[in-house]
């Protein structure tokens, strides 16, 4: 169980027909997001490229100047956050459980002897109630799918929140999030979809009438069709488009137009479900060049980053070490996705300025580290503000020692 509390850190939308089908009715689209494939793609867009971020604890001193900590905490965020996820699979389900809900909750589990911290495990709760008992201290009553809950103090569980502004607490609506506004263009697009595909299949429903002229069994009835089937079909020696037929049959043809809709109508309302989770067009299909995919991180995947990098410095972190210039940050290796010459651009500025090494400008070509790689060379063309002065001034020295020495020399020769 990994619930062990750690000591105290001081309308549903009626779809409309939209060919008239009296055996395929519409079916309304229902009350969970999921159950469109444009959401789940666009979750898997936004999610797959959080899950590249890299989460470290840092620690940082006067200077700005970062490094790692070594601790249980920076295990687990580097490399094994719990017995069930990888680092990827753990981010990855923090931010689906963000956009599906408006709301996501990482408990963190610690040792109840040592208090160091054990694991981090997202929670997948189907409603949680806020509790605030007689000391005003806060705590979150999860209830689960299996039918239990648990009340934990608001303060031993990483909170992150979408769309926060009515509630103090939770973001959306309140967990679990209803998602009105998005449930009403998600039952829009599926009866649209509908449409398109009741317009395929009516093609293929009843294309007219044959009249059998006089009283017949239904054993006569039945040969008769089946007759007038076999006529019908191209196959055997008869190839011609002419079919007979005696006096005692007369064919009625049933003209049947589906209406589809047009890939303008489909395209809008799809589009409102991508601006939904601030996922470009092409994004979605995958088909994004280094500009596009920039404004997206931008837009979508930054704001994320700064939230998870908040949330877990504050949920995971006493004051104590905040105070001190400890913090959890997600990094994004964003020139991952730059174009060639965006990367060697970059190297070459980076590396002049000693800010890359050579196995790090290696690592951003997708090229394997070398021996010795680890080295950061820096152009001299570069000097140190605080010198540049007397880099002048030695400079003026140099070209007055050199005219003194020319006049000199004019001299003598005279």
């Amino acid at each position: 169980m990994i619930f062990k509390r750690k000591k105290k850190k001081l309308d549903n939308f009626n779809s409309i027909g939209l060919i008239k089908d009296i055996t395929l009715p519409l079916v309304p689209f229902g009350d969970k997001i999921t159950n469109s494939d444009v959401v789940l793609v666009c979750i898997d867009r936004i999610a797959s490229q959080c899950a590249k971020l890299k989460a470290r604890c840092i620690k940082k001193d006067e200077d700005g100047i970062a490094t790692e900590r070594k601790s249980n905490l920076s295990f687990l965020l580097k490399s094994k956050p719990n017995d069930f996820m990888t680092p990827y699979q753990f981010t990855y389900k923090i931010v689906s459980l963000l956009l599906l809900n408006d709301n996501a909750f990482v408990y963190p589990l610690y040792d109840k002897d040592t208090l160091d911290i054990k694991a981090l495990y997202p929670l997948n709760p189907i409603l949680v109630e806020p509790i605030v008992d007689e000391s005003e201290s806060y705590y979150l009553k999860f209830y689960f799918e299996n039918g239990e809950s648990y009340i934990l103090p608001k303060e031993n569980v990483i909170h992150l929140r979408r769309f926060y502004s009515s509630s103090d607490i939770f973001g959306g609506n309140g967990y679990s999030s209803t998602h009105e506004a998005l449930l009403k263009t998600l039952g829009i697009n599926d009866a649209l979809l509908q449409g398109v595909e009741k317009a395929v299949f009516s093609s293929f429903q009843i294309k007219g009438i044959l009249k059998l002229n006089g009283l017949l069994k239904e054993e006569d009835k039945n040969r008769a069709v089946e007759a007038f089937n076999r006529a019908l079909e191209p196959s055997g020696e008869n190839k011609s488009s002419i079919i007979p037929m005696d006096l005692k049959s007369e064919y009625t043809p049933i003209s049947v137009d589906p209406k589809v809709v047009d890939q303008e109508t489909l395209d809008f309302v799809q589009s409102k479900i991508l601006d939904y989770f601030g996922v470009s067009k092409e994004v979605f299909a995958n088909s994004y060049n280094e500009e596009q995919f920039n404004s997206f991180y931008e837009a979508t995947i930054e704001p994320l980053a700064i939230q998870l990098s908040e949330a877990f410095s504050i949920g995971l972190l006493t004051d104590n070490e905040l105070k001190n210039g400890n913090e959890i940050v997600f990094y994004s290796e964003r020139l991952q996705y730059a174009s060639w010459q965006t990367k060697v651009s970059a190297i070459e500025k980076l590396m002049g300025l000693g800010l890359m090494s050579i196995n790090e400008s290696r690592a951003l070509l997708g090229l394997e580290p070398i021996e010795g790689g680890n080295k950061r060379l820096q152009s001299l063309n570069y000097v140190d503000s605080d010198k540049a002065n007397k880099y002048q001034i030695g400079e003026e020295e140099k070209e007055e020692i050199n005219d003194e020495s020319n006049q000199g020399n004019k001299t003598s020769d005279d």
